[in-house]
């Protein structure tokens, strides 16, 4: 098994994501047995915060998804490793990989 964190964000637009104030959702974490199962719940978490009818209409929602490596005392290489991010807005929802994955 295999620990997993997604963080979720809204914003009224992509353009607003990085100066909208409060826009950051605490961190949700998961032990799943992989990446796909990983990206399958970060999309369920996505559509369940975001998806209620009555709130507030948010632009633009994205969810990041990161495994949470062991810790290596002492070790220089990065301790999370991105997967992408699902990203909601007018034309739906989409998966972004990350770049060089």
């Amino acid at each position: 098994m295999k620990t997993y964190k997604v963080e979720l964000r809204h914003a009224p637009s992509k353009n607003r994501l990085n100066a909208f104030d409060n826009n950051r959702l605490e961190p949700l974490t998961a032990r799943l047995e992989g990446d796909e199962e990983a990206i399958r719940w970060a999309r369920e978490e996505l559509v369940r915060m975001f998806g209620r009818k009555g709130g507030p209409n948010y632009g633009y929602v994205e969810a990041a998804v990161w495994e949470l490596l062991p810790i290596r005392a002492g070790a220089e290489e990065d301790e999370n490793r991105r997967l992408g991010r699902w990203v909601g807005n007018a034309e739906g929802l989409v998966w972004r990989p990350r770049p060089d994955a």
